[in-house]
């Protein structure tokens, strides 16, 4: 299944109604949105901590309520980051667009396409997990819990989205960077148990997903081989890749070359992962046909 990385970022911004729209036209059957919380507890699309790169303000999603952040607009010009050569990207779209609620994104789009909620992971707030609950509930009033699933890289939300909402799918989500803080230690051990090869173990296993009780993984598709799919299908687990035609990367992150072409498309294919995303769904979807 190709899912649309926060709506279609060519051609619209990121996690906005008018991507989203364009991903249903396109005939795209999935989209992934990212959720946060306002100061008055309103469930919002929207991917930063900061409303600096997407409006130019100054404060962060969680100092303004949702009448305040209704009334900024994602800006045309919009940063994305450095591509896969280490240059600077900067999207130029056709107009501003707003923020939309994540009621007004399942209202609007949930009976024509699949959702991926991912649930933002927040180390300024890393405690919090209030967006779950939260998330949760308007799902269920939405009542489209047969056309979500949710992802996160905080394992504390998933747990909490579980006991909220327990019809739900729900994921825990990889990043091949994300045991590099360990490299110091990692590097004294054998090869086999540097920071990549330690994730692509505790992927292929289901640690976290039997910790979890959860039946889905999202993975940077670097991280995914024939064994991953393999074991994780023979546990009755779903599993899907990130990001494939990235826009740009943020921070310090390098976007691995073969994120780009088409060869490792196929690769992912025949392989027999369930879901691929892509900032350039419609690219995707002609490719896997």
């Amino acid at each position: 299944m190709v899912v649309g990385h926060r709506g279609v970022p060519m051609l619209h911004q990121e996690n906005t109604l008018a991507g989203f729209r364009r991903a249903v036209s396109l005939g795209i059957p999935a989209i992934e949105l990212d959720v946060r919380l306002t100061a008055d507890r309103k469930a919002i699309v929207l991917h930063d901590h900061t409303l600096r790169r997407l409006t130019g303000s100054s404060y962060d999603v969680d100092n303004l309520t949702w009448d305040q952040i209704s009334k900024l607009r994602i800006r045309r010009d919009l940063p994305m980051g450095v591509d896969v050569n280490g240059a600077q990207v900067v999207m130029r779209y056709e107009q501003e667009e707003r923020i939309p609620l994540l009621a007004e994104v399942l209202a609007e789009v949930a009976s024509s396409v699949a959702i991926n909620v991912e649930l933002k992971l927040d180390m300024p707030a890393w405690w919090q997990i209030e967006v779950a609950a939260v998330t949760a509930k308007v799902i269920s009033d939405a009542r489209v819990t047969d056309r979500v699933i949710v992802t996160s890289f905080d394992p504390r939300k998933l747990r909490a989205i579980a006991r909220h909402l327990p019809d739900v799918s729900h994921g825990f989500c990889f990043d091949d960077t994300m045991l590099n803080f360990a490299s110091p230690l990692l590097s004294r051990l054998p090869a086999m148990w540097n920071p990549q090869a330690t994730l692509m173990r505790i992927l292929e296993t289901n640690l976290f997903g039997r910790l979890l009780g959860t039946r889905l993984v999202g993975a940077e598709h670097t991280l995914v081989g024939r064994e991953t799919v393999g074991r994780l299908h023979k546990a009755g687990v779903a599993i899907g890749t990130h990001t494939l035609f990235p826009l740009g990367s943020m921070g310090n992150k390098q976007i691995a070359r073969s994120a780009v072409t088409e060869e490792e498309v196929d690769r992912l294919v025949e392989l027999g992962v369930d879901w691929i995303e892509s900032d350039d769904p419609e690219r995707l979807q002609k490719l896997i046909g």
